[in-house]
């Protein structure tokens, strides 16, 4: 069975690190693949912006879309809606695929697994690819991963070394999802600023079904690069950027998709504060 894929990423003030990237997704081990930049720089040297254009030019995989800032959610839904293959691939701009394999393995996961709708694969740091995790709680992350609290405010633990099978919801980088499926949900919600994932997978989850299936997957690893500036900075973000940010996932998603939780206002509120409070240390 052939399946194309198309890499999607977005991309906002930060050119050099694209450019890195670039290098490695066009030297993927993969027959069938185009790569979809969704460029939105405001803030640039004109020798990179003409290394880009030059290597959009040169190589036919490359196609290179030019906007004013977009947003997340939008920026995201553009690259779909110019992408031409059957499994859509995510990665952020300041991260770098693993591997040379990186690409197949995405695909190789739906050739393997027909009723696979869509996967995270993990995320490792500085290049170490050891589990941060202590042993004591991998029960608790084969049982969490990927998934929501009570309070259907998420977990991640994208650094584990496991497979994990029947997940709730797709990381942003690192994530793929087969086109139809992500179509037939609507894409993404442009209204959400930051955490567009966890609408769509509120939008997502209830056309799956008994058989069709999200997963969490050891492999492909992506690197995570934390030193990388530009882009929206949301991993700087203040004690007051956090909750405002944990507040608009409870008012624009959570209670969007699941208005019965209204019930659970306080505990909700009183868990974003702490988790703010986390964020600062």
């Amino acid at each position: 069975m052939s399946l194309k894929a198309s890499v999607i990423v977005r991309s906002y003030n930060r050119l050099p690190a694209l450019l890195e990237l670039l290098e490695i997704l066009r030297n993927q081990k993969n027959d069938d693949f185009e790569i979809v930049i969704v460029e939105q720089s405001t803030e640039f040297v004109d020798e990179d912006w003409d290394k880009l254009t030059a290597i959009s030019q040169e190589d036919a995989r490359v196609k290179l879309l030019k906007y004013e800032p977009l947003g997340g959610p939008k920026a995201r839904n553009e690259g779909v809606i110019h992408s031409s293959g059957d499994i859509l691939i995510f990665v952020d701009d300041d991260d770098l695929p693993y591997s040379n394999n990186w690409v197949s393995e995405h695909v190789g996961a739906y050739k393997k697994d027909e009723y696979l709708v869509g996967f995270t694969g993990r995320h490792i740091f500085e290049g170490n690819k050891k589990c941060p995790y202590i042993s004591w709680m991998r029960w608790f992350i084969r049982k969490k991963c990927m998934s929501y609290n009570w309070l259907k405010f998420p977990y991640t633990f994208a650094q584990f070394d496991e497979n994990v099978g029947d997940v709730e919801w797709l990381h942003g980088t690192n994530s793929s999802i087969r086109k139809e499926w992500a179509v037939k949900a609507g894409l993404w919600d442009t209204h959400v600023r930051n955490q567009d994932e966890h609408s769509f997978a509120f939008k997502l989850q209830p056309l799956l079904g008994e058989r069709y299936h999200l997963d969490f997957k050891k492999e492909p690893a992506l690197v995570r690069r934390m030193d990388i500036e530009g882009g929206m900075d949301k991993r700087k973000f203040s004690f007051k950027m956090e909750f405002i940010n944990q507040f608009q996932y409870l008012s624009k998603t959570l209670y969007v998709y699941r208005p019965r939780l209204l019930i659970l206002f306080p505990f909700q509120i009183t868990y974003i504060f702490l988790k703010s409070i986390k964020k600062m240390f």
